[in-house]
């Protein structure tokens, strides 16, 4: 009966602690495990070092056409904390921020396990 788990347990299953200091007024921070979406743009960054905003939506146009799903550049107006953006001479790059590379850390290594 090891497998069944309580009620916080089965809440607490998919969270990854990404920030976590040890005081009330910064509470941690938890992101959901299973985020397809994420889990392909951030390593799309990772592995490239810095991207343009042409090619991040390149990037985004075929994952849409592999999934079937519709991602859009909305998803990038929702999420800049996993980026730093930078803007020079109107052209816009985007590289990981330090909480995008822990959460493609964390991610990563529940995957391997």
């Amino acid at each position: 009966m090891s497998h069944i788990y309580s009620f916080e347990e089965f809440i607490n299953e998919a969270k990854v602690t990404v920030k976590r200091k040890y005081t009330d007024i910064y509470p941690s921070k938890n992101v959901n495990q299973h985020g397809p979406v994420r889990e392909k743009v951030l390593s799309f960054v990772k592995e490239n070092g810095t991207v343009s905003y042409e090619d991040m939506m390149e990037f985004m146009k075929s994952m849409n056409e592999e999934t079937g799903g519709s991602t859009s550049r909305k998803w990038l107006t929702k999420n800049p904390q996993y980026f730093k953006i930078t803007e020079k001479n109107g052209k816009k790059t985007y590289k990981l921020s330090s909480l995008g590379e822990r959460v493609h850390r964390a991610i990563q290594q529940l995957n391997k396990v």
